[in-house]
């Protein structure tokens, strides 16, 4: 009786009603709701509420993807930008609906992969890990246009924010889940007592509190979070947010409890050994994360806009070309401002497209920006749409050779997969044999093709 009384009473804390406090095998079904796990009829519905409003929804069990994927020839395209949850062309339906909407376009594009923004409630500065009404529209929304890239053949990844987190209403009432202070690194801003006695150990964020990973309830708490986006709402992988914050060991763990088919990480940094070096932290071979490859996207942006390709060494591709995601812009590189992209100058139009034409024709999974493809008029988005086939085409993935002919003042000349040939730069110094065919060309960039050669 005393155990009947103390569950009645735990349960109507909880919000439970007290007159069903005394049902037949109360403190069993209660044990089961504290845990997360089915319980009877009789309770089944507050314990469902309970867990999907105030607390932590179970993950469920899950592998693989709906989407048949090969990781040699994939294309990726970050799906959003900076004020694309504030500039909604479907009217009041939200960002999502507008992914959804180009969906089946994405897929006849030849695109693999859409990288979606962070699903929960504030985005880059998340507070309730599981509310996914945000400012990209709602978990309906969210959840529909998941479905609408699996039917397009396309995977999705979660913009996965794991660095740090805000509060629900103060600096650090986390909810949903519920976290304690004591999850806050030693030196986070935040002046209240009860922290972490570890310090940061890595790059901190000043706008959020910085989370400690060593701590079990976070880690136990990121891999429920990210097993739920995976198998209860749809996500094939994740793009890690600020890896730099956090030790690329924690990002391993993560991965090996979540099984994502794919993962990639931002680290924000030029240098190419300390991306490998991030890499290599994160898991054994196919194990690792992918990371962004920041080395090759400053090297292209340099060498475009100076006209000199002397110093362009190939970023991670060159090294460990599976695990490079190149890119020529993104929603941190690109500027910051809303009208920026359609009425960009000219030279950044034509730096940008000569950008493309190198990553769309170099191993590595090339990443596309959304306002390149979609936002800057239709000659550009032909362009692209082009290389995308050329890609295609020419059978270009993670595993194609490249020899680099000249590398240069004014010059940049590669041959890759002993079939295409790429140009760049404003010097005509250089042309390849007669049998070779000249299949695009624009501003400071040109392609050929040689049938006769094997892909």
């Amino acid at each position: 009786m005393r155990k009947k009384i103390f569950f009645a009473m735990l349960l109507v804390l909880c919000g439970l009603p007290a007159s069903r406090a005394f049902a037949a095998d109360f403190p069993a079904n209660a044990s089961k709701l504290l845990k997360g796990q089915a319980v009877d009829a009789d309770v089944a519905k507050p314990a469902v509420s309970l867990l999907r409003e105030d607390d932590e929804p179970a993950a469920k069990d899950c592998s693989g993807s709906p989407v048949k994927y090969k990781a040699d020839t994939a294309i990726m395209l970050q799906g959003f930008h900076w004020y694309a949850d504030s500039y909604w062309p479907a009217g009041k339906k939200g960002w999502y609906a507008e992914m959804a909407r180009k969906a089946p376009e994405m897929g006849r594009a030849g695109i693999k992969i859409v990288w979606f923004p962070p699903p929960s409630v504030g985005s880059y500065y998340p507070s309730q890990l599981y509310n996914l009404n945000s400012q990209w529209g709602t978990e309906e929304q969210l959840r529909d246009a998941i479905d609408a890239m699996h039917k397009a053949g396309i995977l999705v990844l979660a913009d996965a924010v794991l660095n740090h987190r805000n509060g629900t209403k103060d600096w650090a009432d986390f909810t949903r889940p519920t976290w304690p202070t004591t999850v806050i690194t030693k030196d986070d801003e935040w002046p209240g007592p009860g922290k972490s006695e570890n310090y940061d150990e890595g790059e901190a964020e000043h706008g959020c509190r910085d989370l400690d990973h060593r701590n079990e309830i976070v880690q136990r708490g990121y891999k429920n979070y990210l097993k739920w986006l995976r198998c209860n709402i749809g996500f094939d992988g994740f793009r890690y947010d600020k890896v730099k914050g956090y030790p690329g060991k924690y990002t391993a763990m993560y991965n090996a409890y979540a099984k994502p088919v794919i993962s990639v990480g931002e680290f924000f940094d030029g240098n190419r050994q300390t991306l490998m070096d991030w890499i290599d932290s994160t898991g054994k071979g196919d194990a690792a994360s992918m990371a962004f490859d920041f080395s090759i996207k400053y090297q292209l942006q340099r060498a475009i806009e100076s006209d000199d390709y002397s110093s362009l060494d190939g970023g991670i591709t060159a090294w460990w070309s599976g695990k490079s995601v190149s890119f020529v812009e993104n929603h941190d590189t690109a500027p910051r401002d809303p009208d920026f992209i359609a009425n960009a100058p000219e030279s950044y139009k034509r730096n940008t497209m000569a950008a493309s034409a190198y990553i769309l024709t170099h191993p590595g999974i090339p990443c596309i920006f959304w306002p390149h493809y979609y936002d800057m008029g239709q000659s550009y988005h032909d362009q692209i749409q082009a290389l995308l086939e050329i890609r295609k085409q020419a059978g270009i993935g993670t595993s194609s050779k490249v020899e680099v002919l000249r590398a240069e003042k004014g010059l940049y000349v590669a041959i890759v997969n002993n079939n295409l040939a790429l140009k760049l730069g404003s010097s005509w110094n250089w042309n390849p044999p007669q049998e070779w065919k000249l299949i695009r060309s624009g501003d400071n960039y040109a392609i050929w093709t040689n049938a006769k050669k094997k892909k």
